[in-house]
C-alpha cells in the first residue's frame, strides 16, 4: 500500500526547518503583494524569490504594474471610478476621467536580522561581533499600483535601525508614471520623482535576490585626493552610481525585444551644497542651502538593450514556446549604458576608508578642496538564462576629472583624470520552487594605483517558506590587501505583507 503523505507532518517539518536556521546561526525590499491583492493571484507570479523578478514580473513592471494583455475579468479588486467614460468625448468641456485603486494600495515588508562579523586589519588585530540581533533591522512602507489606463505610482518608506541604536527614515521612492504616449504600445512612457532608474535594471538591490547588493557598483566613492576611497556605509560625496536619482526618465520597448532608457537627473552626489571661498573656506567644506544641488549641470543617462529568446519584454510570446515553470525560460539578454555629468563649482566632501574628512590635508599637510568637473560612467550588461540558472553581470568603467584647488578654494592646483574600473558577476538557482542559491563575485580597482584592489564574494541560500515569507542565510568576505578582510555571516527573515 503506498502510504499517504500526512499534510500536517509536512507542516511542521517545514516550521521547524525554518526555525532551525534562523536559531543555529548567528541588510533592501520591493515586494509588492499589493498587487497580490488585486489580482488575486500569488507572489511568485512575478517573482523567482522577491523581489527578483521573473520575465512576467519584468513585464509586468515595463507595462505600469499592468499585465501583459490586461483585460478587465483579471482586476479583482475594482477601481473607483472619477468621472463618467463620456466626458472624455466632451473634453475640454469636462475634466478627463480618471481611477482610483479600489482598496488602499498599501503593503509592508519586514526585515529581522542576526548578525556575525568578523574584521581582520592590515596589521592581525581581529573584531568580532557574535549574533547581533537587529530586531528589526528595516521595515518598509509601500503604495504603489494605477490611475486610470495610462498612469501610476510608486512609493517607499523606509526605517532602518543601526547596530549603534540609532536609527532614520527616508523616502527611498516616490514617483509617477506617465504610459503608452506615443507610438505603438509600450513604445514610450515617462516617470518623474524619486527613483531606482532603469539604468540598472537587472542588477541594483531591487532586482537582486541578496541580501547584500552590489556595492562595488553603488557604494564605492571613487574621489578622493589621489582618486579612489573606498567602499563607504553611507557614500557621502561622489559615488560610483546612484543607487536612486531624483529626475525624468523616458523608456520603452520596440518591437517586444528592444529596450531603451534615457533620462536627466540632479548630480551624481551633493556634496557640499554651498560652496566657500577666500578666508570663509578655511577648515570647511560647505554647508547645505537648502537645495538638493548648488548646480544647474544635471546628470544624463542612456542604455540599450536587447533580448534574444524566452518571453518578450513587454510580456509577447508569439512564436514562443514557454515551460509551465515561470521562471524558466532560455534567453540571453545584452545591453550598453553610461552616464555623464558635470560637477563644477561644487566642492564634494573628501573622504577616506574610515569615512568622512571634514578638513582634509594632502601629502604636504596642505588643507585643500576638491571638485570632481567631469565623471562618465560606461558599461555592459548581460543575462543569461537557462532553465534553472540565471547568469549576469556588468563591466562599468568610469572616469572622473578632479580638481584641486588650495585652501581658499581660489586656486587651482592641479587637474587629473582619475580612471576606475569595477565588474561582478552573479549565478542564481532554482534547486526547487522554496529553495534557491546564490553566488557573486566583485572586483573593483581604484583609481589610485597605489590602492590595492577590492574583492568581494557573495553567497547566498534562500528558503522560501511561503510566497511572502523567505529565510536567508547570506556569507560575505570583502578583501583589500593594505586595508584587511571582513567576513559577515548573516541570517535574515523577510516578510511582506
Amino acid at each position: 500500500m503506498t502510504p499517504v503523505p500526512n499534510p500536517r507532518r509536512w507542516t511542521i517539518l517545514r516550521n521547524l526547518v525554518l526555525l532551525a536556521l534562523f536559531l543555529g546561526l548567528a541588510a533592501p525590499a520591493s515586494a509588492f503583494p499589493i498587487f497580490a491583492r488585486k489580482y488575486q493571484t500569488s507572489c511568485v507570479t512575478c517573482h523567482t524569490v522577491y523581489p527578483k523578478l521573473n520575465a512576467f514580473g519584468e513585464a509586468f513592471r515595463l507595462n505600469g504594474y499592468r499585465m501583459p494583455k490586461e483585460t478587465e475579468e483579471q482586476i479583482k479588486q475594482k477601481p473607483v471610478s472619477l468621472g463618467s467614460e463620456a466626458y472624455k468625448k466632451v473634453w475640454p468641456d469636462a475634466v478627463w476621467p480618471n481611477e482610483l485603486p479600489g482598496n488602499a494600495p498599501l503593503a509592508m515588508n519586514v526585515k529581522m536580522a542576526s548578525i556575525y562579523n568578523s574584521f581582520t586589519d592590515a596589521s592581525g588585530a581581529k573584531t568580532v561581533v557574535h549574533n547581533d540581533f537587529q530586531f528589526p533591522q528595516e521595515v518598509n512602507l509601500f503604495a504603489a499600483g494605477t490611475l486610470g489606463e495610462n498612469m501610476s505610482f510608486m512609493a517607499e518608506l523606509t526605517h532602518a535601525e543601526n547596530s549603534d541604536g540609532s536609527s532614520g527614515t527616508e523616502i527611498e521612492h516616490a514617483r509617477l508614471g506617465f504610459e503608452n504616449l506615443l507610438g505603438p504600445e509600450h513604445a514610450f512612457n515617462i516617470r518623474l520623482g524619486k527613483f531606482a532608474p532603469n539604468l540598472y535594471a537587472g542588477f541594483q538591490e531591487m532586482w537582486l535576490m541578496t541580501d547584500n547588493g552590489v556595492d562595488t557598483m553603488f557604494n564605492y566613492n571613487p574621489v578622493g585626493y589621489k582618486g579612489g576611497v573606498g567602499i563607504l556605509d553611507d557614500a557621502a560625496g561622489v559615488v560610483s552610481m546612484p543607487a536612486r536619482v531624483r529626475g525624468i526618465e523616458a523608456y520603452g520597448v520596440l518591437n517586444h525585444r528592444f529596450f531603451y532608457t534615457f533620462g536627466v537627473s540632479t548630480k551624481i552626489a551633493p556634496g557640499a551644497n554651498d560652496p566657500v571661498s577666500g578666508t570663509n573656506a578655511l577648515n570647511s567644506t560647505g554647508s547645505p542651502n537648502g537645495n538638493f544641488n548648488n548646480s544647474t549641470h544635471k546628470d544624463f543617462y542612456v542604455r540599450f538593450d536587447y533580448k534574444f529568446g524566452g518571453m518578450g519584454l513587454d510580456g509577447d510570446t508569439e512564436g514562443v514556446t514557454l515551460p509551465p515553470e515561470n521562471w524558466r525560460e532560455k534567453s540571453f539578454r545584452v545591453g550598453i549604458l553610461a552616464l555623464k555629468g558635470n560637477a563644477t563649482g561644487v566642492d564634494f566632501l573628501a573622504a577616506n576608508v574610515n569615512g568622512l574628512v571634514p578638513d582634509p590635508n594632502d601629502e604636504g599637510g596642505n588643507p585643500y578642496h576638491l571638485q570632481d568637473t567631469s565623471y562618465t560612467r560606461t558599461g555592459l550588461f548581460a543575462s543569461w538564462t537557462f532553465s534553472d540558472l540565471n547568469v549576469f553581470g556588468v563591466y562599468l568603467n568610469g572616469k572622473d576629472t578632479l580638481e584641486l584647488r588650495t585652501a581658499d578654494n581660489l586656486t587651482v592646483v592641479s587637474t587629473d583624470d582619475r580612471t576606475y574600473k569595477a565588474y561582478f558577476v552573479q549565478a542564481d538557482y532554482v534547486i526547487a520552487p522554496p529553495f534557491h542559491v546564490s553566488a557573486r563575485y566583485e572586483r573593483l580597482t581604484p583609481g589610485d594605483t597605489s590602492v590595492q584592489p577590492l574583492k568581494v564574494a557573495n553567497f547566498n541560500f534562500t528558503y522560501l517558506a511561503a510566497a511572502n515569507l523567505k529565510f536567508m542565510v547570506e556569507y560575505q568576505k570583502t578583501d583589500q590587501s593594505g586595508v584587511g578582510t571582513n567576513k559577515a555571516l548573516n541570517t535574515i527573515l523577510r516578510a511582506a505583507f
